[in-house]
């Protein structure tokens, strides 16, 4: 106990030089948490996706292809498939445009089977299969935008030249918030057909089914791609979970490059605390001579050094992985469709505290070792 004191009373002697080291370290790392909380989400989205069984056809092309209407019912005709909907993005501009959220034109009769999890009350529902122009939101979209039941939600075209005017009819509460909207797709489609001599009508944008097992959904994706692969609209047909790690590639090799960036931040920090804790050795000179003669052994000594360096690391790193976690928790709250879960996985959280240890312990290791192998003589003939 009195040898963590003393590790204390050192931490706080040159209290501006550890409070630079601290932030450093803080800073650093909470980009680091961040980001790999990111691809851990990522990760998430497809295993929590994995459970519920729903696939994605989408144009060979990418999102810029069709997925031509009549496709839909094709799919729905499949053996294995429970429900399929068309997932048109519109992307209107919502009032003053400062609120950005999701919105998608779907089924209202099938899209509550597809995502079987998201939960709605049966008259709502009933409500967005009956009325064209109604839409349902998820709760916390609806409490941002101060929605509630009966009002109007006027989306302005920005892809589409076509503005949706929509009754908002229920609110349905999802496993985790995804500031998503829903509108019935074929009111588009109308709307498209008398208004803009038909372009972008017909198209589904992409497609989500569910399929009876998991056992037999390759055996589906591999019947959609190969019965389309010779049309004029050759399909992509995936899972969930992959569909989630395309959009990770389609930021480029970003997970290499994430590593390339905690490696070389990993040895800044290192150097930048290990020069802290060299000029600290260096002040100490004499100090650690007197320890030494009145019978600190030279391993107390090591442990003196390397337990005030791992202190200053681990606390840097307690601060920058809880505000990496603070960050992550902000991103999903403003934008859920980036960071699809809410819950950092606490591997995350855990490297980002070893990282800090291991920081302070390459750091303080070489001043350490001479401050251990100091000669009581040699101490006492320098003047500090």
């Amino acid at each position: 106990m009195k040898l963590l004191r003393y590790i204390f009373r050192n931490v706080m002697r040159n209290k501006l030089r550890s409070l630079l080291t601290v932030m450093a370290i803080w800073m650093c790392l909470m980009l680091m948490t961040f980001l790999y909380g990111y691809l851990a989400s990522m990760e998430a989205w497809g295993k929590e996706a994995d459970k519920y069984n729903r696939v994605v056809v989408m144009n060979k092309q990418g999102f810029d292809g069709l997925v031509p209407e009549k496709m839909l019912s094709e799919v729905r005709e499949i053996k294995g498939v429970v429900a399929a909907v068309p997932f048109s993005w519109f992307g209107g501009r919502y009032g003053d445009g400062s609120q950005f959220f999701a919105q998608f034109g779907t089924d209202p009769e099938q899209v509550f089977k597809v995502w079987a999890e998201y939960k709605i009350p049966a008259d709502q529902l009933e409500a967005f299969k009956n009325d064209r122009q109604a839409c349902v939101v998820d709760r916390e979209l609806a409490e941002r935008l101060g929605l509630k039941i009966g009002d109007r939600v006027r989306l302005q075209g920005t892809y589409y030249n076509f503005n949706l005017d929509l009754k908002l009819v229920g609110v349905y509460d999802p496993p985790e918030t995804t500031l998503s909207l829903f509108y019935n797709v074929k009111y588009l489609d109308e709307g498209l057909r008398a208004t803009a001599g038909g372009r972008g009508a017909g198209n589904c944008g992409t497609i989500f089914f569910k399929g009876a097992s998991a056992d037999i959904i390759p055996k589906l994706c591999s019947q959609i791609d190969q019965h389309y692969e010779s049309s004029e609209t050759p399909t992509n047909t995936q899972t969930e979970k992959a569909f989630s790690q395309m959009f990770v590639k389609m930021q480029g090799n970003i997970q290499n490059f994430i590593l390339f960036i905690a490696v070389f931040v990993t040895i800044s920090l290192t150097l930048v605390a290990a020069n802290g804790m060299a000029m600290s050795m260096r002040e100490r000179t004499t100090e650690i001579a007197v320890l030494k003669a009145i019978g600190f052994q030279s391993g107390r000594v090591l442990t003196l050094m390397l337990g005030e360096s791992v202190v200053i690391a681990s606390i840097g790193g307690v601060l920058g992985v809880g505000a990496g976690r603070g960050v992550y928790a902000l991103v999903h709250w403003a934008a859920p469709m980036i960071v699809q879960t809410s819950r950092m996985p606490w591997p995350v959280m855990a490297w980002g505290l070893v990282i800090s240890a291991a920081i302070g312990l390459a750091s303080g290791i070489v001043p350490a070792v001479l401050a251990a192998r100091l000669s009581v003589v040699d101490g006492l003939r320098r003047i500090v």
